[in-house]
């Protein structure tokens, strides 16, 4: 039987997933990095809201434990790194298998945070595992040069950047995993609110608040549908972690699925093909999560002395 924390990381990659094709809309409909700010803004706004309300409506305390409430303004902080940039990495032309691959390659530095901040012992056999699972998005790419990896334009820096600061937040997640969801809802949507209602008035864009003409209605509609896919993405984060996953386990699942979705949408949607690449990819992931995950080892283990 899957271990009940599964369930609620599939969730989380199915969002991530459909945010993802959101965001990669916003970037193609924006005529400058302001759109971005401006997405981020309701998207922040849209956390409040729901978060104060449904906290207000369960009787949670928005005024709870200091770790807690710091833990979810960080985990705000970097949240907002890791909205703004998918916006900017889409409006530079970026591409959205490759920024998705930079995303999986967060199992690796989650994985440090899980050994050596938590002390959860990974083991050869794990580590094995995620050397798999990055290989199997590189296999997914279709085995990049070394030049083409080496010429690195502005878009996958940022890339790498949203990849740190997921790692960052699945540590914070695991260390506040006590607290309310939506009570965290609220206190990091303020900060993202905040941090990109800022940038609006750094770039001196806040009209864009209150403007409605074209292309501004998709990105109103747009960035209102990511704020309460981020609310339930916050949401099932949190639940795998109280049902008790582990880092570097948990990114592996939620990161692998989160990568497949996105190629075969992008052969459903974009007309993309199915190569050998893509399929290779898919099968190493399945390889990693069986090195990763106790039960499926220990599962197969047994299947192979019984043969």
């Amino acid at each position: 039987m899957l271990a009940k924390w599964l369930k609620w990381t599939f969730l989380e990659s199915l969002t991530r997933t459909t945010s993802k094709l959101l965001q990669k809309v916003i970037g193609g409909v924006s005529v400058g990095i302001a759109h971005t700010f401006f997405a981020t803004t309701v998207i922040g706004f849209i956390q409040i809201i729901v978060g104060f309300v449904v906290a207000k409506v369960r009787k949670e305390k928005l005024i709870t434990n200091r770790t807690n409430i710091i833990g979810s303004c960080f985990f705000g902080l970097f949240a907002t790194v890791g909205t703004v940039l998918p916006f900017i990495v889409f409006y530079l032309g970026g591409d959205i298998g490759i920024n998705t691959f930079i995303a999986t390659l967060s199992i690796v530095p989650g994985a440090l945070i899980d050994r050596f901040v938590f002390k959860n012992r990974l083991g050869y056999r794990k580590w094995l595992g995620i050397l798999i699972a990055v290989l199997g998005g590189y296999v997914i790419l279709e085995l990049p040069s070394l030049k083409e990896l080496i010429l690195l334009p502005l878009w996958v820096w940022l890339s790498f950047a949203m990849m740190f600061s997921g790692a960052i937040n699945q540590g914070i997640t695991q260390k506040i995993k006590t607290v309310d969801p939506f009570v965290k809802n609220f206190w990091g949507g303020l900060v993202t609110f905040s941090i990109a209602l800022i940038g609006l008035a750094i770039l001196n864009s806040t009209d864009l608040l209150f403007n409605f003409n074209s292309p501004m209605p998709k990105l109103w509609l747009s960035s209102i549908v990511i704020g309460v896919i981020v609310i339930a993405l916050w949401t099932f984060n949190l639940i795998s972690y109280k049902a008790g996953a582990q880092i570097a386990i948990k990114r592996l699942v939620m990161s692998g699925a989160y990568l497949i979705m996105v190629m075969i949408l992008g052969v459903l949607l974009f007309g993309e093909s199915l190569t050998m690449y893509k399929v290779s990819g898919i099968l190493l992931f399945l390889v990693a999560f069986i090195f990763m995950d106790d039960e499926s080892w220990h599962f197969f283990k047994m299947k192979l002395k019984l043969n």
